[in-house]
């Protein structure tokens, strides 16, 4: 399959009519987290407090900044926001609209230690503390069966073969080395493009981690990486995954990753526990600068680059 620079730029195309006109001026989509997910839409953008303590992925629209009403509203936080804060102000703040408005599309996360405020695109947002719930800005797949832009300008596709089904990244050519070989992954030239496949890693990367979850800290029920850690590398934690638990919510990386992925999810992904659930430990890291996604035990992990304040994990035993 080859991917060329002329459908790329029709992708981009694509994304800039589903944002509407004010994309000409927003953030470029490829800065922002990418999730598997189907957005629930709420049509007219409000805050989304009625969706505190999900992990829901949600899409609305916001009017032009001219005759937004929230612009006379508050907003509290910098690329992550409290769940009070209202959606168009920060998307203006966070660049994911231009002043004619458009289609969003946010994620729900736990809440935080801390927001920090500031000032961006013309908006103003304030500083708060510890907060129940939060969102961010994402970007989701496009209609079934398109080809939807990922972090860093790859593109996801889901490729049904009839020995295997595993998820594929076709992005321009990477370096041989790193990470790359480490999972053993297999290159196959496409035109001027690389098919990356990863599989069977989990399992062996898991068991390559350092021994020391006997001592780690017990944070309960397991959700992400709670957010007082995510400076503070090196600790051990451990928590309880239900039986049947939800593989809903997106998780990003292999082996390490980041500190908002659904620890549960992430661990049936790395092979320490089945869907049984069960209890898991994990030492905190400091963020990476990039998370390789792969699909092992029927988990699917998407690629992503620095979060540049979420941290990361691994699971130890």
């Amino acid at each position: 399959m080859r991917v060329s620079d002329k459908n790329t730029a029709a992708m981009a195309a694509g994304l800039m009519i589903i944002l509407g006109a004010g994309a000409a001026v927003a953030q470029s989509q490829a800065t922002l987290p990418f999730v598997d997910a189907e957005p629930m839409d709420i049509g007219q953008c409000r805050a989304p407090t009625s969706h505190a303590g999900t992990s829901r992925v949600l899409t609305c629209s916001c009017p032009a900044a001219a005759s937004d009403s929230s612009r006379s509203g508050s907003a509290w936080g910098t690329d992550i926001y409290t769940a009070d804060s209202y959606i168009c102000l920060t998307a203006r703040h966070a660049g994911v609209i231009g002043s004619a408005g458009g289609q969003v599309t946010l994620q729900m996360l736990p809440g935080q230690s801390s927001y920090a405020g500031s000032k961006r695109n013309g908006e103003t947002t304030r500083n708060y503390g510890r907060y129940r719930a939060s969102y961010r800005y994402v970007t989701t797949a496009t209609a079934a069966g398109g080809m939807a832009t990922a972090p860093g300008g790859a593109f996801n596709a889901v490729v049904d073969l009839p020995d295997f089904d595993m998820s594929m990244i076709y992005s321009k050519k990477k370096k041989s080395g790193g990470l790359g070989n480490l999972l053993g992954a297999v290159g196959r030239a496409s035109g001027d493009r690389t098919v990356r496949d990863v599989a069977n890693v989990g399992a062996e990367l898991a068991n390559a981690a350092p021994a020391g979850g006997q001592g780690a800290e017990d944070i309960g029920e397991c959700t992400g990486m709670p957010g007082k850690y995510w400076d503070k590398p090196g600790t051990l934690l451990s928590c309880t995954c239900p039986a049947g638990f939800s593989e809903k919510s997106p998780v990003w990386g292999t082996g390490t990753y980041t500190g908002d992925s659904y620890i549960c999810k992430s661990a049936l992904h790395a092979g320490a526990i089945t869907r049984s659930g069960g209890r898991v430990a994990i030492q905190t890291l400091a963020d990476q600068s990039r998370y390789s996604g792969s699909t092992h035990n029927g988990v699917t992990t998407l690629d992503y680059g620095s979060t540049r304040r979420l941290g990361a994990y691994r699971f130890v035993k």
